[in-house]
């Protein structure tokens, strides 16, 4: 069954944006012996991939279903494809149970170096995870996935990775979308120069890490999509103290280097001297002003049934919260909502009619 691909990602390695075109063109993919199976994909392009053509949800979290297995590979066999591709970053996480389940499969992942990883992984933290706490590093450089991608290594076999430098300067045609396909020499058609999944502007990090305190519930998905959208403000920024970084980038050169070495990475050399001449974006403080805020929030509720969310999710739960981090904004959101609005509310709730 060596002709089984499973893209891993990992996460934040532009996996939204293959997986976006991989999803868009499965037919032209199947003309050139790819079999892709569909997944949902939201309107901003972003999506777990294939995770449930081979996971069932289960107790708040996903199981291998032999069943979904079963029916993708007789999916793919009868597809007529020479071989099967499937992409999820939670794959990453599952890799030890779908090379026991699927003997001989390929893996394939990027790899980003470390510094990036970790500010664009807090980024995703504070857009999906409720993520509150400000940014920080540990106390000792750690590559994390270099660490889980050499255990599994270890395990699985050497043989069974393709494992590519996650970086402009080493991708095949300049772009990630290329390189990944080139894997399949497939040349790419109808590429979109969208960006899927945007980080955050400095202004929307803060927004979301303040009202991640709140449980926003199916507002969670309105303001990542507002969020993504509203991209006036600061994009370009660190966390990261100068001194630190050029410390953490020393050791993380280093810790990349070995790594690359060890498991034969594709173009070791040149993404080595990218991750040497790595710069730190300008560092800025994470905060933003109430004048700041009251505008995003003005912004925010204008959108598409956003304020009848909020009415809701404040006089239902909201101000019953004790709120830790700059509690005078719940204040804000407060004053923000229409009187009469909330008044109309109030009397439907009473009678029972919300």
């Amino acid at each position: 069954m060596n002709n089984v691909f499973i893209h891993i990602g990992p996460p934040k390695s532009g996996t939204s944006a293959i997986q976006k075109w991989l999803n868009e063109h499965r037919e032209y993919l199947l003309t050139n012996g790819v079999y892709y199976p569909e997944h949902e994909v939201d309107e901003n392009g972003v999506s777990s991939g294939n995770l449930l053509s081979l996971f069932s949800p289960d107790e708040g979290d996903f199981v291998l279903d032999k069943k979904k297995l079963t029916d993708t590979l007789e999916q793919f066999s009868a597809s007529g494809a020479e071989k099967l591709l499937l992409s999820s970053e939670f794959f990453f996480k599952r890799m030890e149970q779908l090379a026991e389940q699927i003997p001989n499969a390929i893996f394939v992942g990027y790899l980003r170096f470390p510094l990036e990883v970790a500010e664009s992984s807090y980024n995703q933290g504070v857009k999906r995870h409720a993520q509150v706490n400000a940014f920080g590093l540990p106390a000792t450089p750690r590559a994390y996935q270099l660490e889980i991608l050499s255990r599994l290594i270890n395990k699985i076999g050497k043989e069974r990775f393709i494992l590519r430098p996650y970086h402009q300067a080493c991708f095949k045609g300049n772009s990630i979308l290329d390189d990944f396909l080139s894997l399949f020499n497939v040349v790419p058609i109808n590429v979109s120069s969208r960006k899927i999944n945007t980080s955050y502007t400095l202004e929307g990090l803060e927004f979301k890490r303040w009202f991640n305190q709140l449980n926003l519930g199916s507002l969670q998905e309105d303001m990542d999509r507002f969020l993504q959208r509203e991209q006036s403000g600061t994009q370009s920024y660190s966390f990261v103290p100068p001194k630190i970084f050029e410390a953490f980038k020393s050791e993380f050169v280093a810790q990349m280097r070995t790594f690359c070495e060890q498991n034969s990475v594709e173009n070791t050399a040149m993404f080595i001297q990218q991750c040497e001449q790595s710069e730190q974006k300008p560092k800025v403080k994470q905060f933003i002003d109430i004048e700041t805020f009251t505008r995003m929030l003005s912004n925010f509720i204008e959108q598409p049934g956003v304020l009848n969310k909020m009415i809701s999710s404040y006089e239902n739960d909201w101000k019953y919260q004790k709120v830790e981090k700059s509690p005078e904004r719940l204040d804000i959101v407060k004053d923000i909502l229409p009187w009469s609005k909330v008044a109309l509310f109030k009397i439907k709730k009473s009678l029972g009619r919300v």
